[in-house]
């Protein structure tokens, strides 16, 4: 009986859904179509050749090789092996999703690995330094500094997180091979599985961004004009934070990027496969967040910094779709992900 009453309530919900978003089509669609600009001009050229190299250098056994002196410095307080320190100082360049993509890689070759993975994955998420200098930065105060100054407190912050947090006790599982694996195997893995990691984080983006926009057509115009709906659109999409303007301090900037949105956290929840506790994770990344804010005002306040408006200003316009290079990555990135949903539904067919 309660079984009936959910699906009675979730199916008048979809009915519900379906029917605001036919009164309100024509936003959806300039939604869609934004996001996609942001995508394409943002999102896939700040994160996808850093995912792709990432996952080759985890699953290869480069990123051993390449962290190794530094994990001789911090092996004694930051108690992680190797493997799973290469993962985590990668992730702190390379975007949000690619760090949980690397832990789930390194679960796939030892799964004894799961326990400590999904401990230090909340530390091992961080928004690559071209998303931040080229928007935090360069969009919202027209200064590279700015950006800069965003990344090293967002860095020192998740430095901080995994040192408190992360195990105690050092755990070494997986033997390290002196003989990396670059065969056509391994980078064929990493572009396949890059694919349909970025082709998630883009759906994603897209729909929390059609979420906002429903939200902002039943609310009050007042509010949508208010900064205080730009601050609550950033905590929901990060790439909102391009709404905000130069009157906007340093430290709540480095506070939601820190946090990554909670688009971000879906994203990453996905990607795990459901492995990680939510709740866990999102409260982590509060602290995490708090943490990075702080270190932003310290540093902010100790040089003095403090961005300026050049007379001449404008933000740069957001990229159009009648751009043909724009068009050709749709269509391929369309192309892909039905390949892909077609396939998955041939393997669930199987059940």
């Amino acid at each position: 009986m309660i079984k009936r009453i959910q699906n009675i309530i979730i199916s008048l919900l979809m009915i519900a859904l379906l029917t605001i978003l036919i009164v309100y089509s024509k936003d959806t669609a300039e939604t869609i179509k934004h996001c996609i600009g942001i995508c394409a001009d943002t999102l896939i050229p700040s994160i996808f050749a850093y995912m792709i190299l990432c996952t080759f250098l985890i699953n290869s056994g480069l990123s051993d090789i390449i962290t190794s002196p530094l994990w001789h410095i911090s092996k004694h307080f930051i108690k992680i092996d190797r493997k799973l320190f290469s993962a985590f100082i990668l992730s702190l360049i390379a975007g949000y999703p690619v760090g949980i993509k690397m832990l789930k890689d390194i679960i796939s070759q030892n799964k004894n690995y799961s326990e400590t993975a999904y401990k230090i994955a909340p530390f091992c998420f961080a928004s690559g330094p071209a998303f931040i200098i080229g928007i935090a930065g360069n969009v919202i105060y027209n200064s590279s500094i700015a950006g800069l100054i965003i990344f090293i407190s967002c860095t020192i912050g998740n430095i901080i997180g995994i040192v408190i947090f992360a195990p105690k006790k050092k755990n070494c599982i997986l033997h390290h091979s002196e003989s990396p694996d670059i065969s056509g195997k391994t980078v064929s893995y990493a572009f396949m599985s890059s694919i349909k990691a970025i082709l998630m984080v883009c759906m994603s983006m897209i729909v929390f961004n059609i979420v906002i926009m429903l939200i902002s057509c039943v609310c009050d115009k007042a509010l949508i004009n208010s900064n205080i709906f730009s601050y609550i659109k950033s905590l929901i999409e990060v790439t909102n934070i391009c709404t905000l303007d130069i009157s906007t301090p340093l430290w709540l900037v480095a506070f939601f990027i820190s946090f990554g949105g909670l688009c971000v956290i879906f994203q990453i929840f996905l990607i795990s496969d459901g492995g990680l506790k939510i709740i866990r994770f999102t409260i982590s990344r509060f602290f995490v967040s708090v943490a990075s804010s702080v270190i932003c005002f310290i540093i902010t306040e100790l040089s003095g910094f403090e961005p300026t408006l050049p007379v001449f200003y404008s933000k740069s316009p957001d990229i159009m779709l009648n751009n043909p290079v724009v068009m050709l990555c749709v269509g391929v990135m369309t192309l892909i992900l039905m390949t892909f949903l077609y396939n998955q539904m041939k393997y669930l067919k199987k059940f």
